[in-house]
């Protein structure tokens, strides 16, 4: 049965069933421990030089591996490929044990061909090539235990049967990736998405998929959504304009019409609206834009050249607080950027891009001379406001005339939304409070521009001193201390955040807070910008952020 993951990472010629076809040989085993991190922004970064498994030995802290965060958990095991940047992180509260173990895999010599090992992939990342799903949860977490414990002591004494065991237990490990029970439901899904992969531009039905999957339509609705992160249609909607910005990318590609009809739709307008709505941009815009390759070297970047329709081909994808760059750009970005000058330094060598974009107190001066050598490079104030920085990367790409267009647009919308608001607000101090998985914080007079300058409420006595520009960590007992007559709360969406808020709306000192008694609290979530306003301080989050307030007093 062939693995549609497989595919999907280059592994398109080798089945489940090679994994047996190769040789394995342990390079070198580390035991990585991770303490507790204070703060979201803390993290780890682990480089694979080689292919690598990482087997957990303990709950709690995240891997994010080519954009897609996992939990960790005792008996979880990763398959990791060569030349990968991986993100811990741990807020757990406890410390975190990894393994590592990078390993070698080959053929083994073909007679008449001499006995040279053939590498899987001479010259590239040989883990693209291996039939090993990228995840998979040990069946028993005792065993994985055992198993972490002797693979860490076995490579430290150094001794031939030591290390022979180890080699053994790398063999075991990777068996066990493909035989555990939960990997069999996987292997299942991974057919029928395979076949949708493939009939994606035709008339493949939910029913064809669950029948190859061999479950129930509604089992299999159900647990394709689980596994990839979105239903069956919208899957395939994303496979069909993958295909057409493919085709959009070429010099000398069809016309549009023609692009519709091959990639499985009939009409070119519903085409354009479905494009749009995924992209935020028209498809003749983004066939005309993307000939670019644009580098956006911060987080706050990405959002700028959103603003000015443009998706930048470089760019960093490990945004902590949300996933919205990672599902809608992930084709676009080429080239992933980190926090690492050497690797980001590396990576736009390799990527060309046309033009970067950065911001200047982020980057060490030396390290921003080397960016202008590689391509003309736009430094941004990042004491500057958001329409200054859209106005000045407008007119590094040439594209000032769409930054203004743009901030005018914002502009009528809040202007329309202020007065709408009007008469709910008045001139009420309005207090915005975050609630989220770190605890209770409050937005400051930067942060809260889209709130205090643009739609008009009052500023609290607690913010008129400036003291706090984005947010700071509250207690619910410093509250009263701003002074606000009303209060915005927006809730982070995971358990923890929901537990957060509960604490805090059970305290007496919410309950005893002048706009909790005179029922002027709004409510609002799912909002990236107020998730996280320092790292989104940028015109489209800007505009999500306008476009979202509405709702949180019932009149969106």
């Amino acid at each position: 049965m062939f693995c549609a993951m497989c595919r999907l990472n280059g592994w398109n010629d080798l089945q489940p069933e090679a994994a047996g076809l190769l040789c394995y040989r342990l390079l070198n085993v580390e035991l990585i421990r991770e303490m507790p991190q204070a703060l979201p922004t803390e993290r780890r970064f682990i480089e694979t030089k080689s292919p690598a498994l990482l087997l957990s030995n303990a709950q709690g802290g995240r891997l994010v591996i080519d954009g897609r965060s996992h939990a960790l958990r005792p008996g979880a095991l990763f398959v990791c490929r060569a030349g990968r940047l991986i993100e811990l992180t741990n807020y757990a509260g406890s410390p975190v044990e990894l393994l590592l173990l990078e390993f070698d895999a080959f053929f083994p010599p073909v007679p008449g061909r001499g006995q040279r090992e053939e590498a899987v992939k001479p010259g590239a990342t040989a883990i693209d090539r291996l039939p090993f799903p990228p995840y998979a949860q040990l069946p028993s977490a005792s065993a994985a235990g055992q198993l972490f414990g002797a693979i860490s002591a076995g490579w430290r004494t150094g001794a031939l049967s030591d290390r022979l065991r180890c080699e053994a237990a790398l063999l075991e490990l990777l068996s066990l990736s493909l035989s555990c029970r939960e990997q069999q439901v996987a292997l299942a899904l991974e057919a029928a998405l395979a076949e949708l992969e493939r009939r994606y531009a035709g008339d493949v039905t939910i029913d064809d998929l669950a029948a190859i999957a061999g479950l129930s339509r509604f089992h299999f609705m159900r647990q394709f959504k689980e596994r990839y992160g979105k239903g069956v249609m919208e899957y395939r909607a994303e496979l069909r304009l993958r295909d057409a910005k493919r085709l959009m990318s070429g010099p000398d590609g069809p016309t549009l019409s023609e692009i519709v009809y091959r990639v499985g739709y009939t009409s070119e307008s519903y085409f354009s609206s479905v494009f749009k709505k995924q992209t935020g941009i028209a498809p003749a815009v983004y066939q005309r834009n993307q000939r670019r390759r644009i580098a956006a070297y911060s987080w706050a970047n990405f959002g700028q050249l959103l603003a000015l329709r443009s998706i930048p081909y470089a760019a960093p994808t490990d945004q902590y607080w949300t996933d919205y760059y990672r599902k809608r750009y992930a084709y676009e970005v080429q080239a992933q950027l980190s926090h690492q000058y050497e690797f980001n330094r590396k990576a736009l060598l390799a990527a060309r891009p046309d033009m970067i974009v950065g911001i200047a107190s982020f980057i060490p001066p030396d390290e921003q001379d080397k960016l202008r050598d590689i391509a003309p490079t736009l430094l941004l104030d990042w004491e500057a406001d958001w329409r200054s920085h859209l106005r000045q990367v407008g007119a590094f790409l040439g594209d000032a005339g769409e930054a203004e267009r743009w901030i005018g647009r914002y502009d009528r919308d809040a202007a329309d939304l202020r007065e709408r608001l009007a008469q709910v607000v008045g001139r009420d101090a309005a207090l915005l409070v975050i609630v989220g998985r770190q605890g209770i914080s409050v937005c400051g007079r930067r942060a809260g521009t889209v709130l205090y300058d643009d739609l008009g409420f009052g500023v609290p006595a607690g913010l008129e001193t400036g003291d706090i520009a984005w947010t700071r960590t509250v207690t619910p007992e410093e509250l009263s201390g701003f002074g606000a007559d009303r209060i915005l709360v927006h809730r982070g969406s995971d358990s923890a955040a929901d537990a957060e808020w509960e604490r805090l709306a059970r305290s007496e000192s919410w309950r005893s807070l002048p706009a909790v008694r005179e029922g002027k609290v709004h409510f609002g979530s799912g909002c990236d910008y107020f998730e996280a306003p320092v790292n989104e301080y940028a015109a489209e989050p800007m505009g999500r952020a306008l476009a979202a307030i509405p709702r949180w007093f019932g009149c969106g």
